[in-house]
């Protein structure tokens, strides 16, 4: 007689529930509550509050600021000898260019300060925190790495909320230091267009 093989077993479509045990161990540690369960909201604003990009962006906005104000500096003194005979010949033409030349000089001058404000703004007073980087690096790798594992989960968040106070309060003086810069920039750039005109017209006179 010939011999009927065993079916193979068919594998189950979803495997059995993962045990709630194993959730708080090993690989699946970062899937267990808080061990403070009132801290649990707090912990992740306090450690997801996007303030790190801020810093960077009134950075690049400001050196944007300072490289255009640079080609309209270097095109105002490639066709200076235009504006200055302009300036020279008198009338309310030479008056008119006469103004936008010094009002183009201050605004851009204004302008250009306000960047480098922006870009190293005076830092506020701020308590220490082992989440910023000069804190840290006061500290020996030992003494570090020592007082980060003597923290309590209430403690690490006291630091990490310090470090968001102290980075907030320094964006938004970086940002309220380049509205000032883009304000002075805007008169630099009507001046600078009222230049090009005159230019313009004493090219073609």
């Amino acid at each position: 007689m010939l011999s009927v093989p065993h079916p193979t077993p068919i594998p189950e479509a979803y495997p059995n529930p993962p045990d709630p045990e194993r959730a708080t161990t090993g690989a699946d540690s970062y899937l267990a509550e808080p061990a403070h369960p009132k801290l649990g909201p707090a912990n992740a604003l306090g450690y997801r509050t996007p303030i790190q990009e801020h810093a960077p962006a009134a950075d690049t906005k400001a050196a944007a600021l300072l490289t255009v104000s640079g080609l309209m500096f270097t095109l105002v003194a490639r066709y200076s000898s235009h504006l200055i005979a302009l300036v020279t010949n008198g009338g309310l033409l030479g008056i008119a260019c006469l103004l936008l030349l010094v009002a183009f000089a201050v605004a851009s001058l204004a302008a250009v300060a306000q960047a480098f404000r922006t870009i190293s703004p005076r830092f506020p007073a701020a308590p220490a925190s082992l989440a910023f980087f000069g804190d840290i690096a006061r500290l020996s790798r030992e003494e570090y790495i020592a007082r980060v594992e003597a923290l309590s989960e209430e403690q690490a968040l006291e630091q990490i909320l310090h470090f968001n106070y102290t980075a907030s309060a320094i964006c938004v003086e970086k940002f309220r230091q380049l509205r000032r810069g883009i304000r002075f920039f805007q008169l630099a750039f009507g001046c600078w267009v009222g230049l090009a005109a005159f230019v313009a017209v004493e090219l073609l006179g």
